[in-house]
């Protein structure tokens, strides 16, 4: 076997290896496809069609596997996920990319599923063959297309397959959803009781797209408008968001690489996270504790909010991901963000002998409202974890009241669709504790130029 062969050696390898280890959507794929190039990098060709690879499979891989049970002969749930893969990556290539030839993704898959048990590999290619010779063409989106032969690439562009091979949305809708949208039934099933069929139907549709890039403006180095020309003389398709904060691009195109990002004029973060701190903006000269700061994107957000003046304390659990704030806070200009293991924030906030002015909770959650981003986060969702997930939360706000002053303005904020993260946690925290009271709050649902999520500002009255 050569090098070019050999498992994890190219990007389909990588890609499957991680898409199998993430199947069930914990850890995050881009962070085991991140320590995986680290530390057996592939060219940059490769490494660019695994990443393509990963988040696309997991943005899809439910549609992709009812697509390959339909076409499969047996029970395609006792198949082993390793399997699976293969064949949701395979079916990823065929149907929604342009550019891999057909026998790049067949040729691939059996390889690979030759290394799975004897007949497997012929399955594999049994299967693939069949549903190429179903699949149309990639084409604009007819007008009134039937949803059962229908599968949408994007907003414009799909593909009609010549058989059935979706649900009949007017007779079981919610199955419909789940095998075209690609979201867990359970999922489904909460939303359509929630937002009813047509908000239902704009979230499982956000939750399938590949989402725009969506920018920051570092407002102490350049204005929303301002960005928005020079991307467009640089030949890029910019627009405003529509609360004019935010600057969207709507062209692909890798964030890192734009010149933009590099020289530190703006910061990769969507509208709906921007807007957590706009309901209550911290001032120059105050303190702010970013209570789950992670890798400090709302940390760098209320340190331009600020104007570099002040102090803002960057906390988290996870030091790695503490240990990226340093850099970004450089490329940005900002020197007035200390980023504090958790366990050190009480020693923190006594040594500069003060009461934070704003704490922000952007507490862990279910994700659910930005599943176009973390793909892979349907797949961990569950009942229970939402169930741990909001215990956490709580005690993130009990532990935040616990180091707030008698002014102190708290911002509580998670990027999920789910009531009992958001509206009823708050409603727990103003219960247990009756001198907290909620001074405005705002949920978003997810569409097309945005994620979803709930942000509410408490004080004490």
């Amino acid at each position: 076997m050569t090098a070019s062969t050999a498992p994890g050696r190219n990007a389909r390898d990588r890609a499957a290896e991680v898409l199998t280890t993430c199947y069930l959507g914990d850890p995050f794929c881009s962070e085991v496809l991140e320590a995986m190039q680290k530390a057996a990098p592939l060219p940059p060709a490769e490494a660019s069609l695994a990443a393509e690879l990963v988040i696309g499979v997991s943005r899809h891989r439910i549609t992709a596997e009812h697509l390959a049970g339909r076409f499969y002969r047996g029970r395609f749930a006792g198949l082993r996920p390793s399997v699976r893969v293969i064949l949701a990556t395979a079916i990823y290539q065929l149907c929604w990319l342009d550019r891999i030839p057909d026998y790049a993704a067949v040729d691939e898959a059996v390889r690979q599923a030759k290394r799975h048990g004897r007949g497997v590999s012929s399955m594999v290619n049994a299967v693939l063959r069949a549903l190429i010779s179903h699949r149309g063409e990639i084409s604009a989106r007819p007008d009134k297309p039937d949803p059962r032969r229908y599968l949408a690439i994007d907003a414009g562009r799909g593909r009609l397959f010549t058989e059935n091979v979706f649900p009949d949305p007017a007779r079981r809708p919610l199955d419909y959803l789940v095998a075209a949208t690609s979201h867990p039934p359970w999922l489904v099933e909460r939303w359509h009781r929630r937002f009813k069929p047509k908000l239902c139907r704009q979230v499982c549709d956000a939750g399938q797209r590949r989402p725009p890039l969506v920018l920051r403006p570092n407002t102490m180095r350049i204005t929303a408008e301002q960005l928005v020309e020079r991307f467009r003389a640089s030949g890029h398709q910019p627009c405003r968001v529509d609360d004019g904060e935010a600057v969207l691009l709507r062209d692909i195109v890798p964030a890192a690489e734009l010149a933009e990002v590099q020289a530190g004029l703006c910061q990769p973060q969507d509208s709906t996270s921007q807007l957590a701190l706009r309901l209550c903006p911290p001032q120059a000269g105050e303190l702010v504790v970013d209570l789950c700061a992670g890798v400090g994107t709302k940390s760098t957000q209320a340190a331009e909010m600020m104007n570099n003046s002040g102090v803002v304390i960057a906390s988290d659990m996870d030091e790695a991901r503490l240990g990226r704030i340093p850099a970004s806070a450089e490329r940005l200009g900002l020197t007035i963000i200390r980023p504090t293991p958790l366990e050190q924030l009480d020693a923190c906030l006594a040594e500069l002998g003060r009461a934070p002015d704003l704490i922000l909770v952007d507490a862990p959650c279910t994700n659910t409202g930005v599943l176009a981003r973390r793909p892979e986060a349907r797949y961990r969702a569950s009942q229970r974890a939402l169930k741990e997930l909001t215990v956490t939360q709580g005690r993130l706000l009990e532990r935040a009241a616990k180091l707030a002053g008698p002014r102190t303005r708290l911002i509580y904020a998670t990027c999920s669709l789910e009531r009992e993260e958001n509206e009823e946690q708050i409603s727990r925290f103003c219960e247990l504790l009756p001198q907290w009271q909620v001074q405005t709050q705002v949920f978003t649902l997810p569409d097309a130029d945005r994620d979803g999520g709930f942000a509410a500002v408490l004080m004490q009255v």
